[in-house]
């Protein structure tokens, strides 16, 4: 009789740890399960009546396009050829077709090079708009690929006596502008905000502070400098490209050349 309460007790404590096993062996089933069931192709009923068309072609609403070739010069200032819209582009003289519809959106994108006897750069650009457009641009040219040291002082690299290599730029700067079209010209206006940053490089010969492969040279001396200047520029257009002319106004002249493709 002594040991039968401690086999009560041994029960008593075996029942929940099994109970709590059987669980979780029956969720790990059902996970399985709904894997497997998952993984089952999905047979669609033949015997449905909803009347689908697997092959069904969507049918899209013929609205042709018209435009007087003599308005806006030669071409219009979209391209006329483009079929991404779905519209076909037919010319007329009749006012009444003309002003009775929407105006496609003019988009084009292009790549300009703006040259200067500093730091030259190279800049996407987007246009969006109608007759009157949004142009926007994002130049940036130069960088500095060596090893940067905030810690090192004017003072100490002249106690080293390290060499002066040069002054590295980095210019990156953001440009909004508005602009209108003339038959096969249009000018345009913006603002720029470039921010300049320059290192001055100097060569460690202990290539301690850089690597061989850096010929040693590391950089001090990081400033940020950001302005403002005035973007005037034109776009001349044909068929399906465009070139871009611009000039900049402001810390420097600069003076900017590239080109374009209507979509």
């Amino acid at each position: 009789m002594g040991w039968y309460p401690f086999f009560i007790f041994i029960l008593l404590l075996s029942t929940p740890t099994y109970g709590q096993g059987t669980e979780r062996s029956q969720k790990q089933a059902k996970v399985i399960e709904q894997r497997t069931q998952s993984t089952q192709r999905y047979t669609p009923n033949t015997n449905s009546n909803d009347n689908y068309t697997p092959n069904r072609r969507i049918q899209r609403t013929y609205r042709p396009y018209y435009y007087n070739p003599y308005v806006y010069g030669y071409t219009p200032y979209w391209n006329p050829n483009r079929n991404w819209d779905g519209r076909d582009y037919i010319i007329t003289t009749d006012n009444n077709r003309i002003q009775s519809q929407r105006n496609p959106l003019r988009v084009s994108i292009g790549v300009l090079s703006e040259v200067t006897t500093q730091q030259p750069t190279i800049s996407p650009y987007l246009i969006l708009g109608g007759k009157t457009f949004l142009m926007t641009q994002y130049h940036w040219g130069g960088w500095n690929s060596f090893p940067h040291y905030d810690n090192i002082y004017q003072w100490e690299v002249e106690e080293w006596e390290d060499e002066f290599i040069n002054t590295q730029t980095q210019r990156r700067e953001f440009v909004i502008g508005l602009g209108t079209t003339i038959q096969r010209v249009s000018p345009f206006v913006g603002v720029g905000f470039p921010t300049i940053t320059k290192w001055d490089i100097y060569m460690d010969e202990t290539y301690t502070l850089s690597s061989p492969r850096d010929l040693g040279y590391y950089s001090i001396n990081e400033r940020k400098q950001t302005k403002a200047n005035i973007k005037l520029g034109m776009l001349y257009g044909w068929e399906r490209f465009e070139g871009i002319v611009q000039l900049s106004l402001g810390d420097e002249l600069r003076f900017g050349i590239g080109l374009g493709i209507k979509l």
